[in-house]
């Protein structure tokens, strides 16, 4: 194909970046053809270099697999690449020392495997919580391949991939912008979180909320709680709704007694970069049952005050599996507890057992 055909082909598929659903094949394809390469990859990595997103064009399933289980894990190209400016290209050629490329596993178990003597990647966006580049592979090795695509029609067409991709992340943010702006009309707060807790974007009054050491915090870059067994809870939780596209929900105590509703959902696709998984999480304060004097449903019910904090907390809205993550005990050990209430206060469902704990406080 003639090299103008090529840059208008490119040129035309750029145009669509800023789509809710950028044809991201169509660009890596187009791309592809216009430096001259056999084949490609879309690949976006976290802060901590877990990978977030990959798809490819010209490669065999067991090339992405590969890469997908392993050896994104020790991609020297990858890591050179996080030491750059956006907006750059990269070429294990140049940014890898030969000898140093030769010796590695990467280069050993992966690219010769797979026919890939050359790697040339184009750096789209690096912060610190993830980093996004295609990949471009090549059988053959062409020197000093950077000068040639940064400049004449390739060079202008980079500059225009860049453009349209800051216009994409200025529609992202403007979204997440209007989402917050509504929901904090309600006291709620919003995020969008990797599925391996990473913050991708939150609202202000998220940070807020968030701003707590004791609680559900950010650290890292990660959503972070200091209770191993809260946080285990609350990543599954993540991992559900955004592998398995389903909402869920988690309740995480606070200092203060009162807890911390986090809603979770798979993100529209219209705030994906690339069609990365993520969540879009809501936190709300839940501050019903805060009130409830433990001393008074002891004295009220005739409960021990282990059984009181159980009874506070099913009144707050937390379920026998968060408040046994909460508080580090096992569930089996609440649910004995709760059959012990519902004896003592003649209940047989929870539910007039929170009723009764609520019309004990007014």
């Amino acid at each position: 194909m003639h090299a103008s055909v090529q840059f208008h082909r490119a040129m035309e598929a750029v145009a669509c970046i800023a789509d809710e659903t950028p044809p991201w094949s169509d660009i890596l394809t187009v791309t592809r053809d216009l430096i001259g390469a056999d084949s490609g990859s879309l690949i976006m990595l976290d802060g901590d270099g877990d990978l977030l997103h990959v798809s490819h064009i010209g490669l065999a399933d067991s090339t992405l697999q590969a890469y997908e289980q392993h050896f994104h894990k020790v991609d020297l190209l990858a890591h050179a690449a996080a030491k750059q400016d956006a907006g750059q290209w990269i070429d294990t050629d140049e940014a890898i020392a030969r000898q140093t490329l030769l010796r590695s596993e990467f280069y050993n178990d992966y690219l010769r495997k797979h026919g890939q003597n050359q790697i040339v990647g184009l750096l789209l966006e690096r912060s610190s919580t993830r980093m996004t580049a295609m990949s471009f592979q090549r059988a053959t090795i062409e020197p000093g391949i950077r000068e040639r695509l940064g400049s004449g029609h390739i060079g202008e067409y980079v500059r225009a991939f860049q453009a349209a991709l800051a216009r994409k992340q200025q529609l992202i943010a403007e979204d997440v912008g209007l989402l917050a702006e509504t929901f904090d009309a309600f006291g709620d707060a919003i995020c969008l979180v990797s599925r391996g807790g990473a913050v991708i974007r939150m609202s202000p009054l998220c940070e807020t909320l968030l701003d707590n050491r004791q609680g559900l915090t950010v650290r890292r870059g990660r959503l972070f709680h200091p209770n191993g067994a809260v946080y285990a809870q609350l990543l599954d939780k993540l991992g559900l709704a955004i592998q398995g596209r389903i909402r869920t929900k988690a309740v995480v105590g606070l200092p203060a007694g009162d807890s911390l509703v986090v809603d979770i959902s798979p993100a529209p696709k219209k705030l994906q970069m690339v069609g990365e998984p993520l969540g879009l999480v809501r936190l709300r304060r839940n501050t019903e049952g805060r009130d409830i004097d433990l001393s008074a449903l002891i004295a009220t019910f005739g409960i021990t005050p282990a059984e009181a904090r159980v009874l506070a907390a099913l009144a707050s809205g937390r379920t026998p599996l968060e408040y046994a993550a909460e508080h580090a005990v096992s569930e089996n050990t609440v649910r004995k507890q709760i059959a012990s209430l519902k004896i003592k206060m003649h209940c047989s469902r929870v539910v007039d057992l929170v009723r009764m704990a609520i019309q004990s406080a007014t």
